[in-house]
C-alpha cells in the first residue's frame, strides 16, 4: 500500500453529524469539494492539493482568489478533519454524503450521470438534426448579476471585475453552463474567483468539446496561467 495516499472514505453518514454546505468545502479553481484540503502561505486560502500543483507548475503563480505570492503548501489538517464529521446535501440526488466523499461521489451521483447523458444526447440530436444553426453559443456569454450580453469570455472577467468585484451573490456561470458536461442549476458562492482561475482565456482556442471535464480543468488552468 502507498503510504503517501489519501484514506478511503465511506461516503455513509450518522444522524448525529453536522450538516454544511457544498459551499463550505468548495475550492475555487475546481469547483468541487477539496480533496487534500491545502492552505497557501501567506494568505491561508484553501484548495485542492491537485489544483495547487497545477498553478505551480508553471513560474510566478499566485493564489486565484487574492493574488498573493505562494511561498509554501501547508496541509489544511483542521479542514480536511471537518470534513469527515460533517454530512452535505447532494445537489443533484438529494441525499446526505459525507463530506470527505463528495467529490467520488459526484462521479457516480445517479443524477449527475442521468444529466450528463440528457446534454450528451440532445448535443449529439442538435448536430444531426440542425447541423451548426443548433448548437449552443459558446462564444459570447451574459453576464449573470446584470445580464450584459454578448461578451467573450475574456470581456466577461474584464466586466464582472470591473462591475462586480464586491458582490456575494450566488450565480451559475454561464461559461461552464455553456459546456457538454457544465450543469446549468449550479450555483456558485465564489463566481469571481472561479472565472478568473478558470476563464481567463477564449474557450474556442484551447477546448475540445469532446474531452472530459476533468480534461478541461486541466486545460483551463494552464490556459488561464498564461493570462496572469
Amino acid at each position: 500500500m502507498d503510504p503517501n495516499a489519501a484514506p478511503a472514505h465511506s461516503s455513509s453518514v450518522s444522524s448525529s453529524m453536522a450538516q454544511a454546505t457544498e459551499e463550505e468545502f468548495e475550492c475555487a479553481v475546481c469547483m468541487e469539494c477539496f480533496t487534500q484540503p491545502t492552505y497557501i502561505q501567506p494568505c491561508y486560502h484553501v484548495y485542492c492539493l491537485v489544483c495547487l500543483q497545477t498553478l505551480l507548475s508553471n513560474p510566478g503563480s499566485r493564489c486565484p482568489q487574492c493574488r498573493s505570492n505562494i511561498d509554501s503548501l501547508i496541509p489544511a489538517v483542521e479542514m480536511e478533519k471537518k470534513m469527515l464529521e460533517c454530512s452535505i446535501l447532494c445537489s443533484d440526488c438529494q441525499v446526505d454524503i459525507l463530506a470527505a466523499s463528495m467529490k467520488d461521489h459526484k462521479l457516480n451521483c445517479p443524477a449527475v450521470t442521468r444529466n450528463r447523458v440528457q446534454v450528451s444526447q440532445s448535443t449529439q440530436f442538435e448536430g444531426v438534426a440542425g447541423g451548426s444553426a443548433n448548437l449552443p453559443n459558446r462564444s459570447t456569454f451574459k453576464c449573470p448579476y446584470c445580464n450584459e450580453t454578448n461578451l467573450l469570455c475574456t470581456q466577461l472577467v474584464e466586466h464582472c471585475n470591473t462591475y462586480h468585484k464586491g458582490s456575494r451573490k450566488k450565480v451559475v456561470c454561464p461559461v461552464c453552463a455553456s459546456m457538454p458536461w457544465g450543469d446549468s442549476r449550479f450555483k456558485s458562492a465564489n463566481f469571481l474567483e472561479h472565472l478568473n482561475a478558470r476563464h481567463r482565456f477564449e474557450y474556442e482556442t484551447y477546448v475540445d468539446y469532446e474531452q472530459d471535464d476533468d480534461a478541461m480543468l486541466q486545460l483551463a488552468l494552464e490556459a488561464s496561467l498564461q493570462y496572469q
